[in-house]
């Protein structure tokens, strides 16, 4: 099956070049394979073939939605109804819920088809997608090595090609960090622009709803089929860009930093290009006292302690004991920590249109490893792939993450378009336009 886009999809069924039902087939097949091969598949949908016909139906009839019969994926945080939606847990295998997510039956009322649920870490709590009970979901540009997290199966399923794209959820960098490591694209729109209801949630002023897909082109077809309002500006307007060369204490790579600097000098032919100098250091601090009072209040609400304990998974039993030592003291200084971030973000906005900078400071891990080492600089794994990525869950600005053009032989790695909170159709048409830069050279 040829790895066609979203755009490409649609063109090939409204043109009669291809049915529906030959698309989701295919589809069906490659997640399949993609389960046994990168374990990137929670659950496969037994219904999609027949829904796929009846969307053929509608392109005859001259009735087709917006994405009528397009295969997709969703991340199995995300309740579908009918299909298993286990959380990533193994407290929750066989549960199947009665109603979709709102995100989900707005795909389906715009014809999307959904074959399968896509692998997450445990309650969408990790960076690498790996579960003692299922398994670890590979790389698929290197199986040896993690696809990142938690949205590792969305990235690693449409980096494969069983599907164009996928709905995942974005907390610290979940949709982002697995798009940069597999070598696709990944959007995580301004906080609120999509809802979490029947999601399962993390940190819930944390969580963003986003999406995986293969191109660029396809985030205006996704998000205007969600319902968000999407306007199309001019195509390569000039506009002032901030790099964020220096973004912290964690250092760039150097083949990285080389491929970011030399995106800046292409980008600087058509647009005012400045180096900004905004330290992104606090943010993760803040990001993990937060993410543990929520998670907390999220499980412990939800769960007796002897279930937990009884059906949860170590690494996240774990955290729900560090969440346990959490103050309501920690939880206020958190919050006041994160209004001055975010205040100073804001003023580094009255500056720029776009921020940019390297999506995770790293490629990809190999499986198994804890820390990280960058150059001098040695840390934890999650510090080390979040570093860049959940400052922006703390402030709500929208960010896509499109692969950066690389030397032959070299792992993927993402480049961050970052923009004002609200002007997710600037952040989508810069997206665009460096991927298609990264096609010309």
């Amino acid at each position: 099956m040829k790895s066609w886009s979203v755009a490409e999809m649609l063109a090939s069924l409204r043109s009669g070049r291809a049915t529906s039902r030959q698309l989701v087939k295919a589809a069906v097949d490659r997640a399949r394979q993609c389960a046994t091969d990168l374990n990137a598949f929670a659950a496969i949908s037994d219904k999609a073939t027949a829904e796929a016909v009846a969307s053929d139906r509608k392109y005859r009839e001259g009735t087709a939605r917006k994405l009528e019969g397009i295969p997709v994926a969703v991340k199995d945080i995300i309740d579908t109804m009918g299909i298993e939606t286990r959380y990533g847990s193994p407290a929750y295998i066989g549960h199947i819920p009665a109603s979709d997510a709102t995100v989900v039956r707005r795909l389906r009322e715009a014809g999307a088809i959904v074959v399968g649920k896509t692998t997450t870490h445990e309650f969408a709590w990790g960076v690498t997608t790996s579960s003692p009970k299922f398994g670890d979901t590979l790389n698929p540009v290197d199986p040896g090595r993690i696809p990142g997290g938690s949205s590792g199966g969305a990235a690693a399923a449409v980096a494969y090609g069983a599907v164009p794209a996928c709905l995942g959820t974005d907390t610290g960098g979940s949709v982002r960090i697995p798009s940069a490591l597999c070598g696709v694209v990944g959007l995580k729109p301004t906080y609120g622009a999509l809802p979490t209801d029947g999601v399962f949630p993390l940190a819930p002023t944390l969580d963003h709803i986003g999406m995986v897909c293969r191109k660029a082109e396809d985030l205006p077809i996704l998000v205007g089929a969600l319902g968000m309002k999407i306007s199309r500006g001019q195509e390569r307007i000039r506009r002032k860009i901030g790099l964020l060369k220096s973004p912290g204490d964690v250092p760039i790579d150097d083949e990285i930093a080389r491929d970011f600097e030399r995106t800046g000098e292409e980008l600087s032919r058509d647009h005012t290009v400045i180096e900004v100098d905004v330290q992104l250091d606090e943010a993760y601090s803040i990001f993990a006292t937060l993410v543990l009072a929520e998670g907390g209040l999220v499980h412990f609400s939800r769960n007796s302690l002897s279930f937990i304990k009884d059906h949860y998974g170590k690494e996240t039993i774990a955290r729900l004991e560090r969440a346990r030592a959490v103050r309501l003291d920690d939880f206020a200084n958190a919050q006041e920590a994160r209004r001055l971030f975010t205040s100073k973000l804001d003023s580094l906005f009255g500056e720029v249109d776009l921020l940019l900078l390297p999506t995770c400071p790293c490629p990809a891990p190999p499986i198994g490893e804890a820390n990280v080492r960058i150059g001098d600089w040695s840390g934890d794994i999650r510090h080390a792939l979040m570093a860049y990525t959940a400052p922006f869950n703390l402030t709500g600005h929208p960010v896509a993450t499109v692969p950066m053009r690389r030397r032959d032989g070299l792992l993927p790695a993402g480049l961050q378009i970052v923009g004002h909170r609200g002007h997710d159709s600037d952040v989508i048409e810069g997206a665009i336009e460096i991927e298609r830069r990264n096609t010309e050279y």
